[in-house]
């Protein structure tokens, strides 16, 4: 079956659509783990590559500052996500980019944090590339058998998930985004998208990991699913972070 292309997704999402296994011979490989479960996709394949038992990297102190809870606005997951789960905190896969630790408070619509929530996200590289898929973009294009940056946790206690991963980078006809689905524990399930601020995307892509890719095409406001986002619902990002590690901290709070 012939894959799906950026192209293809891009003119066949319509204009009122809101937001939403072992690497290639050339490319870093995680050798995690492989047991299968049941997801609300039906029976899937999880990878396991981190314990449940790491320390968190989050509290809820680190969010109050952040804003109220937004409501995701659902979007498409596009064609470049998998039934297949891969139960991990740190997605990098040690694929190069600028280091993101991702932090995610998942509440209901009245702010209470919701625990045992499924948050599950899948983003390009820094070149802007999809593991998994032929996905037709420029330069290195790996396909199937590729997990990187792709990666679900369970929300705590706090109603925290977290990510240790890269800032994506961008390709032709969208702003640079990683997808998202929440399911919750009483089967209420959203997918969106996340959105960053353009001026710290600019800094970033000035890095070398970044720079051969060029200038990202398209603004947050020319986006099909960024369009109209007001500033508290992107990812608030914090560098310098030495607590954490080198690289951005990036939190939101997100609402079902």
């Amino acid at each position: 079956m012939t894959q799906p292309t950026r192209r293809t997704v891009l003119f066949g999402l319509g204009a009122t659509a809101l937001v939403a296994s072992c690497s290639s011979t050339d490319s870093p490989t995680a050798n995690p783990s492989t047991t299968t479960t049941a997801s609300a996709a039906g029976t899937s394949t999880t990878t396991t590559a981190t314990s449940s038992t790491e320390a968190a990297l989050f509290t809820s102190a680190d969010f109050d500052g952040v804003g109220t809870c937004t409501t995701l606005p659902r979007s498409t997951a596009g064609p470049f996500g998998l039934a297949e789960q891969f139960v991990r905190r740190d997605i990098t896969e040690d694929y190069p980019g600028h280091p993101l630790r991702l932090g995610l408070r998942v509440t209901n619509a009245n702010c209470d944090p919701l625990s045992d929530a499924e948050v599950e996200i899948w983003h390009a590289d820094a070149t802007g590339d999809y593991s998994a898929f032929n996905d037709g973009g420029t330069g290195k294009d790996e396909g199937r058998g590729t997990t990187f940056l792709r990666g679900t946790q369970i929300t705590d206690g706090d109603g925290i998930a977290a990510f240790e991963t890269i800032v994506p980078g961008w390709y032709p006809g969208r702003a640079v985004h990683i997808h998202i689905t929440i399911r919750a524990a009483d089967g209420t399930e959203r997918t969106g998208q996340l959105f960053f601020d353009e001026a710290f995307l600019a800094a970033v892509f000035a890095e070398p990991d970044y720079v051969a890719n060029g200038t990202a095409d398209t603004a947050n406001a020319a986006d099909f699913a960024a369009a109209g986002l007001s500033p508290d619902m992107l990812v608030q990002t914090v560098d310098g972070d030495t607590a954490r590690g080198a690289g951005t901290v990036g939190l939101l709070n997100v609402a079902l």
